[in-house]
Formats: structure tokens, sequence, C-alpha cells
């Protein structure tokens, strides 16, 4: 493998899995494991929040001690969401359509991390549809940072900023389905191919559209102060949006090989607080589209050959996803899955949002504190049988 060998520890730790630490030479537990809330004193309570409530997106459960305002400790049960995929021994082509399902919100980060580990493992030169993956993970992260940010608007209660943001987010989905056939980037992408008319992407509208809204909640004190000093926490082993958020120039798209960016360099802020990851997305909105601006004039619509010419190997792969980095380990035999692994960014996310909802905040700042983070409890509980 190109990027990683199992046993080696080989960059920054990302987060871990059911078999893996990734570049950690250990056997890691699931982080339910070790998720173990304090005992309450006489003068606290445990409030339950989820499984199935309003607010909340996914299946999750949150047990919070608090002595009525503020929270001491709280854990966060994601097992409701549990899921054995059977993918061993698939095809390649069989088991794509069941990656790219696990969180259809990031089909493409998915897809394409999974197919960059297959390619590595049979040795196939993938260059030629590398500006192509770009453009979808770029469109991707757009997205996906609108929806944080619109949710952050609801949980503040401006709701015409918000109901800007959804019609944002679906004007971005539109271009996305226009351009590839489906909304969430399914049965786009396949062995070093990637199917999709380029010439109907154009998103200078949108970037003018965001930067009015983000202007707009910036020139908001009251929208300010619910996001500064609020959820702060600041940790080494974090990634994505989190990490920035927190000056760490963490970004896969500078240190990883598997997608090939050109001169890019990951903005950062130091605050480490709500406000700085909001203020890290929407940057990443308005340099999303120029990343992409600039790669539609460097493609054409031709297609790559999607043959394979090894059917045996092993490999991975390390892509930035719109969370964070998202990793896939993959072996294979006569074409068949015989091993897969995927770690995914929610695995770090969850644990910095338990240290961060617990550092000075009240029960009202819980909603902005979980959105700030765009954790996927659906990555989180999967299993490949």
């Amino acid at each position: 493998m190109k990027y990683y060998k199992f046993g080696n520890k080989n960059g920054r730790y990302i987060g871990s899995n059911n078999k893996y630490d990734v570049y950690e030479n250990t056997i890691a537990s699931r982080i339910s494991e070790n998720n173990v809330i304090t005992e309450k004193k006489p003068y606290e309570i445990y409030f339950n929040y989820g499984p199935s409530a309003g607010g909340l997106r996914e299946s999750v459960n949150f047990n919070i001690v608090t002595p009525g305002e503020t929270i001491r400790d709280i854990t966060v049960n994601s097992h409701y969401k549990r899921r054995k995929i059977n993918i061993i021994n698939n095809d390649i082509n069989t088991a794509l359509l069941k990656i790219e399902r696990i969180n259809g919100f990031h089909a493409a980060s998915n897809a394409v991390c999974f197919l960059l580990a297959i390619e590595d493992a049979l040795d196939i030169d993938n260059t030629g549809s590398n500006n192509k993956r770009i453009i979808e993970i770029e469109l991707e992260r757009i997205r996906s940072n609108i929806d944080v940010i619109g949710r952050l608007c609801e949980s503040a209660g401006f709701s015409i900023p918000e109901k800007q943001l959804l019609y944002l987010r679906e004007k971005v989905t539109r271009i996305i389905s226009d351009a590839f056939n489906h909304r969430y980037f399914f049965s786009a992408n396949y062995i070093n191919n990637v199917h999709g008319d380029f010439n109907k992407i154009r998103l200078n509208n949108v970037y003018d559209e965001f930067n009015e809204i983000y202007n707009g909640l910036l020139e908001s004190k009251i929208f300010m102060d619910r996001l500064q000093e609020t959820g702060i926490v600041k940790d080494i082993n974090s990634s994505g949006p989190a990490a920035r958020a927190s000056g760490y120039k963490y970004d896969a798209r500078v240190d990883s090989e598997s997608l090939a960016y050109d001169g890019y360099d990951a903005y950062t802020v130091e605050s480490s607080d709500t406000f700085s990851r909001f203020m890290v997305r929407s940057n990443e909105i308005l340099s999303s589209i120029d990343i992409i601006n600039k790669l539609l004039n460097k493609i054409g619509n031709d297609k790559n050959d999607g043959k394979i010419k090894n059917n045996s190997g092993e490999g991975a792969a390390r892509i930035e996803s719109p969370q964070g980095d998202i990793f896939y380990y993959v072996n294979i035999e006569d074409n068949r899955i015989k091993d897969l692994s995927m770690v995914s960014p929610s695995y770090l996310n969850i644990e910095l949002f338990k240290k961060a909802v617990k550092n000075n905040n009240i029960l009202t700042d819980f909603f902005f504190v979980w959105e700030s983070f765009g954790i996927w409890v659906s990555e989180l509980e999967v299993d490949f049988i």
C-alpha cells in the first residue's frame, strides 16, 4: 500500500473503529465501551434526551448529569443506528452500491475513498479521475457545511437565514443532480471513473448568495453571542473543521496522497469554540467554490479506462470528507472483498463533542455545540460482515 501499513505509525492519529486504531499500533475498542458517565451527586439529576426527539436528525441518546442548568457530564449512545452490512465476499461493484449508502449525505466521500483504496490494492493508475473526484468531494463539502450552518441558525431561532440556507442547500443539491444524475452521487463513481456532465456545474451565484448570508450572520450580535466561547475544546487528537478551528493544520487535502490537491493550504483559526468551527466551515464553502471553478477549466467530459488489471491486493486511502479524515482499508482476492475497514471522522468528533459540551456550558448551549461538529451517527455503528 502506498499510504498506510497497519502496525506502523505513519502520521497523525485520525480515529478508530472496531478493528484498528488508524496510525496507532494497537487494537481499538468501541467508543461506547468507554462511554461511562460519572456518578451523580445528591443535588444533581440524570436528564435523558433521545433517541427519538425533536431536534435530532438521527437516533442517538444523550444522558446528561446536571444540577439544573450546567452540563457536568454526558454520555452519547449511538448503538440505535448499529448496522451489519453484508459485504465480505461481494464483488467490487456490488460492495460499492452498499458503501455509498452508509450515509447518503456523504455518499461521494465514502464511495471515492473506498474506490481509492481498491485502486491502491489493485495497483490501478487513477490520475485521470483525480480532478473529477475532487470536484465531487468539494461539492459535497459545500452542501454539508451549508447544512451545518443552517442547523446552527435553527438552534438560535434565526428562521430567516435558516430558510435561506435551506434554499441554498437545495440549489447546490440540484446542481449535483443535474451534473451526476442523482442528488447524492449514487452510481456516479466507478473504478478510475466518474460519470458526470461537468459542464452543468456553475457556482458563481452560490458564492455570492452564501457570502451575503454569512456577512449578515457576522453582523448579528445575538447570533455571535450564542457561538462565541461556547463548546470550547482544543485537542491534538482532532480532525476536520474541529481541528482547524483550534489552529491545527490537519487536512487530508494537504497531507494525504490519496487525492492530489494542487497547492491547497488549510484555513485555521485559534479560538477552539463553536464560533471558530462556524468560521472554518463558512470559509471552506467559499474556498471549495474556488477549487471547483479552477478545476472545471482543466477537465473534459472524457471517460477513463475503468478496467481492472489485477484481481488481488491490499490497499488503503484517506481523504478529507466534509467532517474530517475518512479512511478505508480493503483486502481483495479474485476481485472480491475479503476484508474491509472504515474509519469515520465522527469517531473523533463525538469524543470532542463530549469534552466541549462539559466545558462550562449550560443546557441551552447543547444544540449549538452538537451541530457545530456535524456528527453523523450513521457512520459510527457500521460492521462489515
